[in-house]
């Protein structure tokens, strides 16, 4: 059985999916499983072995009249598979295309998938109302279209060695490395109205160093955030972060934040590939919903805006008399940062002596 996933963006949105996708590896473990992502973001399955072939999509090239062409031999490809069954879990007008021009036999989408694109379906499965949350979404789609029972979860990623090598080198090259608390900062975000002001997160960062005088702290993000770290930077008065912005690859990002205790972040790509790792998160909401995009799991906090209008759902406020960070306790955010470095340390603790008794006996 040949089974092609479609689900190219964001970072947030395939972690989403790999529970379902992992659903079905284990259902059919002799499939050959596609996925079509988009090219950025191909170092992710990467590390997810559930998929025998990662199909990149050159959004930005094949964007170019110039370039046309290639989609359509990106589209000859996908026929030259011969899949069985296409599982759209972006639902828009690209991805129903993807699906129909596979010329597979059962094409799989939401009902409720946006810009047409279930026309191109030959199933659409309707999702129950009190199902919110993307992953819950996702391997709904998955258990009513093909037949699974099995419980969900998020499937382990690799490690591969040259990753963790880079990590390491990075860590050692700013003294990161040691027994010391290891904080983790996201201050930006795709949307500009994700992003809380730099100047909230400096503050909090330096309420954290008054709390746990010994953390260390590093600064995340995409070359195109590194104006967000410039200000979290400028704005603390204790704190000292290094700032790896732009320094990583979604691998090395992925190994740093294992070596990490907790992460201090804004809803983005990031916040969800430390959820992913079982890395505790404290996430800034305010145009988004946690409910449906927020860090899975249980080790997590979430503190919410509380502006009457979020969730608003918008790219960029227009509010000009207030941010979604005022009325927000700073002190109670960095109590839950140190909550959670503690939570995280002493889970390594256990872990470490659960391994040597091991070992021993």
């Amino acid at each position: 059985m040949n089974i092609l996933i479609v689900k190219p963006s964001s970072l947030g949105d395939i972690i989403h999916a790999l529970p379902a996708v992992e659903l079905i590896r284990q259902r059919h473990p002799d499939a050959f499983i596609a996925w079509v992502v988009n090219d950025t973001f191909t170092g992710l399955l990467d590390l997810y072995p559930g998929v025998d072939e990662v199909l990149p999509f050159r959004r930005r090239r094949w964007g170019s009249v110039r370039h046309c062409h290639e989609f359509l031999g990106f589209v000859a490809d996908i026929r030259q598979h011969h899949f069985d069954i296409v599982l759209d879990f972006q639902g828009l007008f690209r991805s129903g295309f993807i699906s129909y021009a596979s010329g597979a036999a059962r094409r799989i989408g939401f009902h409720a998938a946006r810009e047409g694109s279930s026309l191109l379906y030959t199933e659409r499965i309707a999702v129950p109302a009190n199902l919110k949350h993307a992953i819950d979404r996702n391997v709904f789609l998955v258990r009513s279209s093909l037949d699974i029972t099995a419980e969900a979860g998020m499937p382990e990623l690799l490690r591969p060695h040259d990753l963790v090598k880079e990590a390491r080198a990075l860590l050692r090259r700013h003294e990161l490395l040691g027994n010391t608390p290891l904080l983790a900062a996201a201050p930006g975000a795709r949307w500009a109205s994700k992003r809380w002001p730099p100047k909230f997160f400096a503050a909090v960062l330096d309420q954290v160093q008054d709390l746990l005088p010994e953390v260390q702290v590093w600064l995340l993000g995409t070359e195109n955030e590194k104006d967000d770290a410039r200000q979290t930077l400028h704005f603390c008065r204790k704190s000292k972060p290094v700032d790896l912005t732009g320094q990583t690859t979604l691998g090395t990002l992925g190994e740093l934040l294992r070596r990490s205790d907790a992460l201090l972040t804004n809803d983005s790509g990031p916040m969800h590939l430390a959820a992913a790792l079982t890395v505790p998160t404290v996430a800034f909401f305010g145009a988004t919903d946690p409910a449906l995009t927020g860090p899975y799991g249980v080790d997590h906090a979430v503190f919410r805006s509380t502006c009457d209008r979020a969730p608003c759902f918008m790219r960029e406020c227009d509010n000009e008399n207030r941010q979604c960070s005022d009325g927000v306790p700073i002190d109670k955010v960095a109590r839950e940062v140190v909550a959670k470095i503690e939570l995280s340390r002493q889970r390594r603790h256990h872990t470490t002596i659960a391994c040597f008794e091991e070992k021993s006996s």
